[in-house]
């Protein structure tokens, strides 16, 4: 048998397979189980161990963008001709969507916030990639979106009409497990 598949007894019924195959997946942590199959037959059905990468290594026209979890701390680097920064811990939110996890960083701020002015934001999506084990790395392709938002601050009167502009990032690289 395959040393990434797991047996799971062909007559338990698919409720209690699912029960043991999520019980089965608490208990790792660089590993997910991502599904298993029924069988159609009297073979045993198996268990498919996968596991995530943790560093992904992206580019796009004139972006650098390195995206890492390492000792549980996210870590992100966004490189351009004119800018170069980095971004740790709770700087990152992190939100996972139906469409993958999207993070955001804020990559600059008005200088006085109460004068206002623009602040830009980083929005990147990362999509869910299963690493067969043993399996270092993957081909990824994503987007990132910067939003320029103006600010008003508490000195200006308010701003009016449409506050937030988007430009699209199309970018490739390779996503990794270390």
């Amino acid at each position: 048998m395959n040393p990434n598949l797991k047996e799971i007894s062909p007559n338990l019924p698919r409720r209690q397979i699912i029960k043991t195959a999520l019980t089965f997946v608490a208990g790792l942590t660089a590993t997910s189980l991502v599904s298993f199959l029924i069988p159609k037959s009297t073979k045993p059905a198996q268990a498919i161990v996968v596991q995530r990468p943790n560093e992904f290594e992206l580019k796009g026209e004139d972006t650098d963008i390195q995206y890492s979890i390492l000792n549980g701390v996210p870590q992100l680097d966004y490189r351009t001709q004119n800018i170069s920064t980095h971004f740790s811990g709770n700087e990152i939110q992190t939100l996972a969507t139906d469409i993958g996890t999207l993070l955001t960083v804020i990559i600059s701020k008005p200088p006085n916030p109460n004068l206002g002015g623009n602040r830009v934001k980083l929005s990147l999506l990362l999509p869910i990639i299963n690493l067969a084990i043993g399996t270092k790395e993957a081909p990824v392709q994503t987007e990132a979106i910067l939003t320029t938002e103006k600010t008003s601050g508490f000195i200006r009167t308010p701003l009016f009409g449409q506050l937030q502009s988007y430009q699209t990032l199309v970018l490739k690289g390779t996503a990794r497990y270390r």
